[in-house]
């Protein structure tokens, strides 16, 4: 049942249409009335709403988890660097409140906590801790913390409201997207736990948001640079906090409706890869360029700089093309809870991130437009975890009080890939070096080396049982003893030379074409070695093959134990001949001309080759393993771009090195760094290049 009451103000009717609804906002003065039990009070005027370009408006109707709920309110808060973020009031049924923040296109659906105790002291947290809150078993990460001032309102609110009064808060961000915030405008604190949602979970219409960007289309007009007079057509001027002038580079705030001139130069600070406005396809996402900040990295006093490109959509929000080395990398903002962060490593969705580099971020130029207050100097601690190819960063700024810590995760993309996705004319500059997480670009040859390798096995098997050997031809010659012809000679038997060669011809066998010829030579009676030296002769042309098969077998008794060393079988294996009638010539020469016994021959066709089955085998093995030295050469030239020692190089006490002091120590902050409201989501960090390459600046821009 709703209830009017007079504005205590200016006397015009306030309506309270929730029951629990503690302030409303006077649509004609706008002063927060309160409402006791007894009497109205006036806890002053609000400020006027500053237009953030939101999507969700009073008195606008949605379902959440099933629930139906009615927007009643909204209250705008000011961070302490200036940005604003928007909090509106969802009244579910049975005086159920539901507070539902929006910041940079995210949402979040928080519920009050109904048990406050055991909570964390404001002191005692920041950003990147983690903290259990009250009995809950769930790890939620600190975001960021700092200080909110109530700045604008309308509607009904279901607590005490006081314009332009201040609290201190903390965000926090759990492993599965819940999200919770602490507010500490009170003692003990109070605790609103959530998640991030959509506006598809909310059921808001695709009708309502397109009628409201078409809205804001028309109010985005061209202005003109107040420096150069250059025409500037904002592209998401709802969400534009800060505006680089493509033309002279002059450093413009876009945050009091007509553009503010902050610091005037000449010429814009760095040239763009990729021009202003352009669209580009990512899949079936389609995302606009509308700005770009160029950074760098000092080590050891030389400046490493790179790109990143600020991409928009509408419905999806802002995400980053970076720039490094002619390198790119597309990174997504995602939740502090989801990383487990350790020593020297990290992990997200169960997928492990070894820690690459680390050091502080500079912001040296602007051009277009960017979603908080950037300035140049403004400065943030960065660090880079590579999982090829991911790049998964982490950056950590501190401004006044607040301090935050936010996480991107960038997939490793080419310069053809960035080229064919905005449709540009002019190829992009080709790459230098090796990206922290680009892949290697050989590895499939890997699997099909060992493709092949089975193939090949499997190619041996089926040829062995399709094919097996056929026997063409065998034949038993007799080997003879030595003559009575003997000499002596210092009292020893002497056989001559003629004793111990003898010479055998086989009988014509026909042999098919394409088929290796296989010749065993066997003496089962050999005691010593034997030599056959063996011509295969074609009947049709004479032509004759060489070969020899050497057999060496020795026996004997030791110690009353037999004994043999050596083989009394040859094989040789010869290509294939073409198909005729063949003989064999054999000259066999003994050790010992008393060898006797029979000697055997055997021609087979169709047996395997061994030999040639390995030379095959050797041929595809030694692919991948000059892929696999490449490998290795690759990934050293990786590690050389990084500041921290690849694992292999440590002692394994140092396996897991304590992170760099800056993390816990203040760092040297830029005059003005202005996020635009929480939660934000901050662009990644790339690269921290040691002193053994020095790549100034200039190099990008020939490049062009």
């Amino acid at each position: 049942m709703s209830v009017r009451v007079q504005c205590p103000s200016c006397g015009g009717a306030v309506v309270f249409e929730v029951g629990s609804s503690m302030v409303a906002v006077c649509p004609y003065c706008r002063s927060a009335v309160a409402r006791g039990d007894r009497s109205i009070e006036n806890l002053g005027k609000v400020a006027e709403l500053v237009e953030t370009g939101a999507v969700l408006r009073v008195g606008l109707e949605g379902k959440f988890d099933g629930r139906k709920f009615r927007l009643t309110g909204r209250v705008q808060l000011q961070h302490e660097a200036g940005g604003v973020w928007d909090e509106w009031y969802a009244a579910f049924g049975n005086d159920k409140w539901g507070w539902l923040s929006e910041a940079q296109g995210r949402y979040y659906m928080l519920f009050a906590h109904s048990e406050s105790g055991d909570l964390p002291e404001y002191r005692s947290i920041s950003a990147g801790d983690g903290v259990y809150l009250n009995e809950e078993s769930t790890r939620y990460v600190v975001a960021e913390t700092g200080t909110a001032k109530a700045s604008g309102a309308e509607g009904e609110i279901p607590y005490r409201l006081a314009p332009g009064s201040s609290y201190l808060f903390a965000d926090l961000s759990g492993p599965e997207g819940e999200f919770a915030t602490l507010d500490y405008s009170e003692v003990p604190p109070s605790l609103y736990i959530g998640r991030e949602i959509t506006l598809d979970d909310l059921g808001i219409p695709e009708k309502i948001r397109r009628e409201i960007y078409e809205l804001r289309q028309v109010k985005a007009k061209k202005i003109d640079c107040p420096n150069c007079g250059g025409p500037l057509d904002l592209l998401a001027p709802d969400k534009t906090e800060r505006v680089g002038c493509p033309f002279c580079g002059s450093m413009l705030d876009a945050t009091q409706g007509n553009l503010t001139l902050l610091e005037a130069l000449k010429e814009p600070p760095f040239s763009l890869a990729i021009p202003l406005g352009s669209r580009g396809m990512f899949g079936d996402d389609e995302r606009t360029v509308i700005g770009a900040i160029e950074r760098s990295v000092t080590v050891d006093g030389t400046d490493y700089h790179w790109q990143e490109y600020l991409l928009y959509d509408q419905r999806d929000g802002f995400e980053w093309l970076v720039r490094s080395d002619n390198h790119w990398n597309r990174a997504k903002g995602v939740p502090i809870g989801k990383i487990d962060e350790g020593r020297s490593n990290a992990a997200f969705k169960g997928r492990s991130f070894r820690l690459f580099q680390a050091g502080t971020a500079t912001v040296r130029g602007v051009i277009g437009e960017c979603y908080w207050k950037v300035s140049v100097g403004e400065q943030a601690y960065a660090r880079d975890y590579i999982n090829p190819p991911e790049l998964l960063s982490s950056e950590r700024s501190r401004s006044g009080s607040t301090e935050e810590e936010n996480w991107t995760l960038g997939s490793y993309l080419t310069p053809e890939e960035v080229q064919a996705a905005f449709k540009l004319e002019k190829p992009l500059a080709p790459p230098k070096g090796v990206a922290p997480n680009q892949l290697f670009p050989y590895k499939r040859l890997y699997a099909y080396g060992f493709f092949f390798a089975m193939m090949l096995c499997f190619l041996g098997v089926v040829m062995l049982i399709a094919s097996p050997k056929r026997k063409i031809y065998e034949h038993t010659f007799q080997l003879r003893g030595a003559t009575p012809a003997q000499a002596v000679a210092f009292g020893a038997p002497v056989s001559t030379a003629s004793d111990k060669v003898e010479r055998f011809d086989t009988e014509y066998f026909e042999l098919k074409g394409r088929k290796n010829v296989k010749v065993t030579v066997t003496c089962p009676n050999l005691n010593g070695y034997l030599v056959a030296d063996c011509d295969l002769v074609q009947e049709s042309t004479g032509l004759v093959v060489p070969f020899l098969a050497p057999l060496t077998h020795y026996t004997g008794t030791e110690d009353g134990e037999a004994w043999t060393d050596g083989d009394n079988s040859h094989s040789v294996t010869l290509s294939s001949q073409g198909a005729g009638r063949y003989a064999l010539k054999l000259e066999v020469e003994k050790e010992n001309s008393s060898q006797t016994g029979p000697l055997i021959v055997t021609v087979e066709q169709g047996s395997a080759s061994g030999m040639m089955w390995f030379l095959i085998f050797l041929g595809i093995v030694s692919i991948p393993i000059c892929i696999g030295i490449y490998h290795l050469i690759f990934n050293s030239r990786r590690w050389e771009n990084s500041s921290i020692e690849p694992p292999e190089e440590r002692d394994e006490e140092e396996s897991r090195p304590e992170p760099p002091k800056a993390i816990d120590e203040p760092l040297p902050m830029a005059d003005e760094i202005s996020p635009s409201g929480r939660p934000i989501a901050r662009p990644v960090a790339m690269p921290v290049k040691r002193k053994k390459k020095k790549r100034p600046r200039e190099e990008d821009d020939d490049a062009e």
